[in-house]
């Protein structure tokens, strides 16, 4: 056994910044398993700065991010001679040829069955390696996989779906009608666009078209079809998406269509079916699903192990569509998976996809310009190759562009941190109806709000009122602890609460009616998801007695497919352990969306001598994440340093998963 460069993690930590015990540990581990070396050192460091990788969500290890680099050294500033006083010296890495060469010694490629393995300039734990292999395996498989359709039933079916509007323009592009196109002849498709683009409408047309198409084939037997989302809530949002779309579409589609068209949708976790007690699933690559067609919802949150099982599970000929929002933040797990393969700009088509747009779709010279144009966006300093499987939508309707939600949305996902602040305070001399800056003390802007949205909540006759209630607004935070985090702000909330109107009618495990909670881990047996969200009622039990009990909402379909809410009650003593859900994290909030939000990021007085900085979890997809959750207002409170901080930085994470492209990400 090789000597460690360190006597102990507490000697780690006094020259690196950024570790945590488990990543002194898996260096130890990796350092003890491999050879010998001449680097012990920087293979140690390499080690580390891998297991921090992995911790941080990216999938690898980027070799050419560490070259060079003083790895895990911290500074701080001195204001008073305006020098640099570094704290803790890190580790600085060779250049990229002498890592390659140091790793390249170590027999660690794709086929020598180590626990790590390189591979070009990055990094691996082979699991992740294998996931990222498999997974893209999978999906150029389908990529590769001809249409069972002529493009003359195609064509014939889209333009029943999408009939001539008088209203638009006669040379603009429906990019739903050439999204619902454009995944028609492929077994994976990609369907990306910020709120209000109409992803569940789109992709119900769709799957309406599958119906129609496979209906005219010879199969015997109809489509089997999957609705799946990442959450419990995200799933009841997707089969309320869908529900209200094939309700619009009575007029425009035969009923017999639209009833093979299913409505409930179901986690991941549940379509895989979990197993207590194991990390493994019922369907597996050794007993795969059945399905015809898999939709998967807000891909955005989906990690790269959990899709990859997925993939796993799927039969080869299974029709796979992704839906999301490719701006919004990634996984909390390893992983970008929707990032890494719907970049933007949008690569390009190739000429044989643009011809069959033009084909199935009936387009004008002036529409194929439109196309052609967009793709002329494409990265000039990457191969070009095609992203034929990969739709945006870019007309919201939502937000129109003049809103202030809208708008400011646009200028945080595209880096501008002048623009966006600016925005902010225009509200304060212009008003908006969208948008507002929240200033001075956080009492003063935030108790009305709680009497306006969470003090009737418990003043409500019916639970279903108090449900429709709590949906109406949210107090969103970037982190958990802090002045400014959920855990402070819901005590908070619950003493405006409190002293407002003694709404605290304390009951068992001092629980209170009209208190809303968020599951915060998996219980199958009874239903309950991490992220789901309940209110505590009171209810008057068969003696007349009144206790409390949760109440969640719960969706199920009848033998008509009509789709019903009922509320499910769960005594307080049985439930998984949960928190008081005033305020929730930007994180938590993915796959829902209110009608009023309140983003508090940070004080909103001005920082002075940067004392305040802003977390390192504040990036322009977290901040755009949040905005979005608004419909209608959105209210923010942060000062202008933290505010412009969050927007200039991006979340870019380090992975292999690259369909089309050659580039280095």
């Amino acid at each position: 056994m090789s000597e460690h460069p360190y006597s102990g993690f507490k000697q780690l930590t006094e020259i690196v910044d950024g570790v945590i015990a488990i990543d002194y540990f898996f260096a130890k581990e990796m350092h003890d398993a491999l050879p010998k070396s001449a680097h012990q050192q920087t293979l140690f460091h390499l080690f580390l700065a891998l297991s921090v990788s992995l911790r941080a969500g990216h999938s690898c290890l980027a070799l050419n991010q560490i070259a060079e680099q003083s790895w895990g050294k911290t500074s701080t500033k001195d204001f008073s001679n305006n020098s640099l006083n570094v704290e803790k010296p890190g580790y600085l890495f060779p250049n990229l040829s002498q890592l390659q060469q140091m790793l390249a010694s170590l027999a660690i490629n794709e086929a020598d069955n180590q626990l790590l393995v390189v591979t070009d300039t990055r990094l691996y734990l082979r699991r992740y390696f294998q996931f990222e292999s498999d997974l893209q395996q999978a999906i150029t498989m389908r990529l590769a996989q001809t249409s069972k359709f002529a493009d003359n039933e195609i064509s014939a079916c889209v333009e029943r779906l999408f009939p001539a509007n008088p209203q638009e323009a006669d040379n603009e592009v429906d990019w739903q009608k050439i999204a619902v196109a454009n995944a028609i002849n492929k077994n994976f498709s990609v369907i990306a666009g910020g709120p209000g683009t109409g992803k569940t409408y789109t992709v119900t047309k769709l799957l309406a078209a599958l119906v129609m198409l496979d209906k005219k084939s010879t199969h015997s037997s109809p489509l089997t079809i999957a609705l799946v989302a990442p959450t419990g809530k995200a799933a009841q949002r997707l089969s309320e998406s869908i529900v209200n779309a094939v309700d619009g579409f009575k007029d425009l589609i035969a009923s017999e269509i639209l009833n093979e068209i299913p409505t409930q949708a179901q986690t991941i976790h549940r379509l895989l079916g979990v197993i207590s007690n194991s990390p493994n699933f019922r369907h597996d690559q050794q007993n795969k699903l059945a399905y015809d067609v898999v939709l998967i919802d807000e891909v955005s949150m989906v990690d790269l192990p959990l899709m990859t099982r997925v993939f796993r599970a799927l039969k080869d000929n299974a029709k796979v569509i992704l839906l999301g929002d490719a701006d919004q933040l990634p996984s909390v797990a390893a992983g970008s998976v929707l990032a890494d393969i719907a970049p933007r700009p949008h690569g390009g088509f190739s000429e044989s996809n643009k011809n069959y747009l033009a084909n199935v779709c009936q387009l004008n010279s002036q529409q194929n310009d439109a196309i052609a144009a967009l793709q002329q966006q494409a990265r000039v300093d990457k191969v070009q190759e095609n992203f034929d499987y990969l739709t945006f939508l870019l007309k919201s309707r939502r937000f129109d562009g003049k809103g202030g939600i809208g708008l400011i949305a646009h200028s945080v996902i595209k880096g501008d941190a002048a623009n966006s602040w600016q925005l902010l305070q225009d509200t304060k001399t212009h008003g908006s109806a969208q948008l507002s800056l929240a200033e001075g003390e956080i009492a003063r802007w935030l108790k009305p709000l709680v009497k306006q949205y969470y003090q009737p909540i418990a003043l409500c006759d019916d639970i279903n009122d108090a449900f429709a209630l709590l949906g109406k607004f949210r107090v969103l935070c970037a982190t958990r602890q802090g002045d400014f985090g959920v855990e402070h702000l819901n005590e908070l909330i619950k003493s405006y609460l409190g002293k407002n109107q003694g709404l605290y009618q304390q009951g068992q495990q001092g629980l209170y009616h009209g208190q809303p909670i968020m599951i915060n881990e998996n219980d199958y047996r009874l239903g309950l998801y991490n992220g789901d969200i309940g209110i505590i009622w009171q209810v008057i039990d068969q003696d007349g007695q009144p206790h409390l009990m949760a109440c969640f909402e719960t969706t199920e379909t009848d033998a008509h497919g009509a789709v019903n809410t009922r509320i499910k009650q769960i005594l307080p003593s049985r439930l998984p352990h949960f928190e008081s859900v005033y305020a929730m994290t930007i994180h938590k909030t993915q796959g829902s969306e209110f009608a009023h939000v309140a983003m508090v990021i940070s004080s909103t007085e001005q920082v002075k001598e940067s004392k305040q900085t802003a977390s390192k979890l504040l990036s322009r997809e977290l901040l755009y994440t949040g905005i979005t959750r608004a419909k209608k207002q959105l209210t923010i409170a942060c000062n202008q340093q933290i505010w412009q901080q969050g927007v200039r930085a991006q979340v870019l994470r380090h992975s292999g998963l690259n369909l089309h492209c050659g580039d280095e990400k």
